[in-house]
């Protein structure tokens, strides 16, 4: 699959100027996001000999042992995935994988030595390391691309034995924590767990936003009226359900309606002031776009 083949489908479905835009923005998380993962790895990871999770893990454990460069095996591990998934996934999410993996595999030489080495203890370095990994896998996962290994490897199995994405992440890091205790001592092990655990959770952040909304949906008698102030008073969107309830039988509108969680207070307010018989149940929105709320990207 080449560039051009990529940037022909592009074209096709969207006008030229939209799709070289689309393509330059993808790229440019996806060279940023590499970078720090670069970075994070050759000044905390390998000088304090922690391990991550994925193919980086698995490079990771053959430097420790063979002395193998990082990028080296990166890009030998990386070649039976590419070749599995250019016949069983998509070729945009295909051609940013490899964008990333090319990428992480030029810069991890290019960045040694480019930063000193924090003199900080392990629990700081799995920390701060995942962190950073975190957010450059974030930024290249909203580039719409990866760096390889077992992320495609999850859309694979996704795709052909129904396997969740999260299921593959936890036996691939299972296996590199395994391979950690059968090789090297325990702490690497647990320290490795810690970092893995803030990566995944920088990497959520990365990807959804800190900005978590609150949906929220009220059952009363009174939707009309309380639908009416969240409109003018918080000026939030309010969409109406209609429902009826199982033992009264009777129909009523079901409000809906996404606020930010500092308007939460206020919402509850107007509520208990219009009807404080409503019943009102309230979740997490972890990444709301329309109006008023992120653009998306």
């Amino acid at each position: 699959m080449s560039a051009g083949y990529f940037v022909q489908n592009l074209r096709s479905r969207f006008p030229p100027a939209e799709a070289l835009k689309s393509i330059f923005i993808n790229l440019l998380f996806i060279l940023a996001g590499t970078l720090l993962v670069a970075l994070s790895l050759n000044t905390i990871y390998i000088p304090h000999g922690l391990l991550a999770g994925g193919i980086t893990g698995l490079a990771l454990v053959l430097f420790y042992l063979f002395k193998i460069p990082v990028y080296l095996s990166i890009i030998l591990l990386n070649i039976p995935v590419f070749w599995w998934g250019a016949r069983e996934i998509n070729r945009s999410f295909l051609f940013y994988s490899l964008a990333g993996t090319i990428a992480l595999s030029a810069q991890l030489p290019a960045t040694q030595g480019c930063l000193p080495v924090p003199q900080i203890d392990l629990i700081l370095a799995a920390i701060y390391g995942g962190a950073i990994s975190g957010v450059g896998f974030g930024l290249v996962f909203r580039g719409q691309g990866s760096t390889g290994g077992t992320d495609i490897v999850a859309v694979i199995l996704r795709k052909k034995k129904n396997l969740g994405i999260g299921e593959i992440t936890f036996y691939s890091n299972l296996l590199v924590i395994t391979i950690s205790l059968l090789f090297f001592p325990l702490n690497t092990g647990l320290y490795t767990i810690i970092s893995m655990f803030v990566t995944g959770k920088i990497i959520d952040i990365v990807i959804t936003g800190l900005n978590t909304s609150k949906s929220v949906i009220i059952v009363s008698n009174q939707s009309s009226q309380i639908g009416g102030r969240i409109i003018n008073e918080l000026h939030r969107g309010v969409t109406y359900f209609v429902g009826a309830g199982a033992f009264t039988q009777k129909e009523k509108n079901v409000v809906n309606c996404v606020v930010h969680r500092f308007e939460l207070a206020r919402l509850k307010r107007i509520v208990t002031e219009v009807d404080p018989e409503a019943f009102m149940y309230i979740s997490d929105a972890s990444e709301v776009l329309g109006k008023g709320f992120s653009r998306g990207r």
